[in-house]
């Protein structure tokens, strides 16, 4: 045991939640300026969001194995840097866009080294934080994605409707770049396996998480939903910034996060994660019966607990069940899972949307919300749980 074991504040941890930050920062940026400028600058419509959106994250589900494997054979640190400096390039090219093709191009090459950052960052944070706070470590850790969510698309739409497009993709770089620096200042003994073994579907993909990654592809296919299609649907029931949705959703997630990861490590997932998945459905209903500003971020209040509950707590549970050497691949995994529930669900919500509205679509994302709840209950709930040592 270091003199660290017990603290989760170390330098190392520091550095990659900054990095996170920066790095998701950038990301969000996009998030609600992209589909601006899909319609102002490309002249394309809003049917091609959901692809556009979707490319990035089914591109990311292709590589995040891939990404596991080398994290866990090759190291974290030298992977992930140069995995971000691809994600900064990959933000500044967005100022070469133009036209529609070239921008599903670049968003798929985008989704490349997004699957590497993403798996690289969070593998690192499991290895720094101590085993027996490993649950609220990684909330800690999730809070640079919230603070992130909350600031990123708020300061994306200021920076365009004040400077332009071309100030934002050079200040998304700018802060990518700032991440890979804070990447190459972590310093720690990584674990590496003992002896190298074959080339299988094993070395790629942890098939101890794959009950977990199945409830995440749940949550993340009703989350897409959110991402592609809730700034259009404020638009329908009379909001004009539907931005302030992701804003009381981070801020949500800001308080749930470490509450539920404390949670976890000292009484485990059962009881915590029947309220994430029942929060999450019910978002859902709450968007379905919004009119207006009150129920559209009660909405978000309910989806940041629900989410800030299940997200963290089905990361922790996989990373416990590994060794040191295979987290990379757990957590390639897992966040294949998510992207691909993502993007299929930018893409198949979209569908639906035309048929029913985005309203009953809402509707029907709370039916299927009852999935991954129904899954983890008929398994990872009685996974035992080592408690606090």
């Amino acid at each position: 045991m270091t003199e660290n074991a017990h603290k989760i504040w170390t330098k190392n941890f520091i550095l990659i939640c900054t990095a996170n930050l920066l790095i998701f920062t950038s990301f969000y940026f996009l998030l609600p300026t992209l589909p601006v400028f899909v319609v102002r600058v490309l002249k394309g419509d809003e049917g091609n969001v959901g692809y556009i959106i979707g490319i990035l994250s089914l591109t990311a589900v292709l590589v995040r194995p891939l990404a596991g494997f080398l994290l866990d054979a090759v190291g974290r640190k030298k992977i992930l840097a140069l995995a971000v400096i691809g994600f900064a390039l990959a933000m500044l090219s967005y100022n070469l866009v133009t036209s529609m093709a070239l921008l599903f191009a670049l968003r798929a090459l985008h989704g490349f080294t997004w699957g590497f950052t993403t798996t690289g960052a969070g593998t690192i944070a499991a290895d720094v934080v101590p085993p027996h706070r490993r649950g609220e470590g990684l909330g800690y850790y999730g809070l640079s994605n919230t603070l992130a969510m909350a600031a990123g698309p708020s300061l994306g739409l200021y920076i365009i409707n004040l400077a332009g497009f071309t100030h934002l993709f050079n200040i998304s770089f700018g802060l990518a770049l700032a991440g890979a620096v804070c990447i190459l200042a972590i310093s720690y003994r990584e674990s590496r396996p003992q002896k190298k073994a074959g080339i299988s579907l094993e070395t790629f993909f942890e098939p101890k998480v794959f009950s977990l990654s199945w409830i995440m592809f749940f949550t993340a296919l009703v989350y897409g939903g959110i991402v592609s299609f809730i700034t259009l649907y404020g638009e329908q029931i009379g909001i004009k910034n539907a931005g302030t949705y992701f804003l009381a959703y981070a801020v949500t997630l800001l308080f749930i996060r470490p509450l539920a990861g404390r949670y976890f490590d000292e009484n485990g997932p059962a009881r915590i994660m029947a309220a994430g998945f029942i929060c999450i459905a019910l978002s859902f209903v709450l968007l379905f019966a919004s009119k207006g500003l009150v129920m559209f971020l009660l909405s978000a209040v309910a989806m940041g607990i629900g989410f800030g509950i299940v997200q963290p707590t089905a990361m922790a549970m996989a990373i416990n069940r590994v060794a040191p050497f295979r987290r990379g691949a757990a957590n390639g995994t897992i966040f294949s899972a998510f992207d691909l529930g993502i993007g299929l669900g930018s893409i198949l919500l979209g569908l639906l949307s035309k048929v029913v509205g985005l309203s009953y679509m809402y509707l029907s994302c709370a039916l299927i919300a009852l999935i991954p709840m129904a899954l983890f209950y008929l398994k990872d709930a009685k996974t035992p749980h080592p408690g606090r040592q």
